[in-house]
């Protein structure tokens, strides 16, 4: 945290008037080099801003780009 005491979050007033909280997830099949298992990121944005993000494995092994994008939509993390 030192020397980042002027960074922050900016939050961008909506001219619609309304606050949207948005998910964006995605998946990297066999991206863990050393057994195999997919990793997936997702970023959770408040009027445009990042609030809470996280990147892991996979807790189970995908057997294709197609499964882990499902695993990664249906299980949290």
């Amino acid at each position: 945290m030192k020397g980042t005491t002027d960074a922050g979050l900016v939050f961008k007033k909506d001219v619609t008037g309304k606050q949207e909280c948005i998910e964006y997830i995605d998946s990297d099949h066999a991206g863990d080099l050393d057994n195999r298992r997919s990793i997936t990121g997702y970023v959770f944005t408040l009027s445009q801003a990042p609030v809470s993000w996280r990147s892991t494995l996979q807790s189970i092994l995908a057997l294709s780009t197609t499964e882990a994008e499902y695993v990664a939509m249906t299980r949290r993390l």
